[in-house]
């Protein structure tokens, strides 16, 4: 019975506006594989940021993609945390706002490096490349500490427990694509630092969409709370 409620009470969170912006951004996010399409050299052989370098063809595409998604999260957000009493869950919306804000900075300073040849080892005389790479470094760490803290919260309340296993698995996704990274760095192969690079961005969109779901939950569970304490 308690897991029928449950599955009603997850149907209604998925029907409300603020889930779908966050799919939305999600989605936009992800505009990796338009790249096998509309630019396949660099989709096949170079770093996904290289689709929004200078005088590559459609890179205007790609980056107002990245900007829509900023912006369209930043909407999400401000209703979230206006919605939200707690102030975990307002850390949670302020995670993945700080991770829009920063995926807009790096789509505005393109990563104009070739990632094939030596150009990019340099970094020291191109401080733009800075710029891109530490908003995109920056950006994840606050949109896993988001995801993070929402399971903590899920975890403390114990709510939605048959769920928890979801931004768990997530979590354990992020623990590999890490190590792989790391593994890929120590013995350069090109070709699949490619592949962890677009796992990478997919595991960050379904973060996202996971985020903006567990914070609208952690939001209705805290008004049925405050209602409840209310009445009593």
């Amino acid at each position: 019975m308690m897991r029928i409620k449950n599955n009603v009470r997850l149907v209604a969170i998925l029907k409300t506006p603020v889930v779908w912006i966050g799919v939305f951004a999600a989605i936009l996010y992800s505009s990796w594989p338009l790249g096998f399409f509309l630019n396949p050299n660099v989709a096949r052989s170079a770093f996904a940021s290289q689709l929004e370098a200078t005088g590559q063809p459609y890179n205007w595409l790609f980056i107002a993609l990245d900007i829509l998604s900023g912006l369209a999260l930043l909407v999400g957000g401000s209703l979230q945390f206006l919605k939200s009493k707690n102030l975990i869950t307002r850390l949670c919306v302020v995670g993945y706002m700080i991770f829009a804000v920063l995926i807009i900075v790096a789509a505005l300073v393109p990563f104009n490096c070739n990632s094939l040849s030596a150009s990019c080892t340099n970094v020291a005389h191109s401080p733009l490349i800075i710029i891109h790479g530490s908003a995109s470094i920056i950006s994840a760490v606050f949109l896993l500490a988001s995801i993070v803290l929402a399971l903590m919260q899920l975890l403390y309340k114990r709510v939605f427990r048959w769920f928890n296993t979801v931004p768990m698995f997530l979590i354990a996704c992020w623990c590999l694509i890490g190590f792989s990274a790391l593994f890929l760095d120590k013995y350069r192969h090109r070709a699949d630092e490619n592949i962890v690079q677009y796992a990478f961005i997919t595991i960050c969109s379904l973060s996202l969409m996971l985020s903006v779901v567990l914070i609208e939950h952690l939001s209705t569970e805290s008004s049925k709370e405050d209602s409840s304490q209310l009445s009593s």
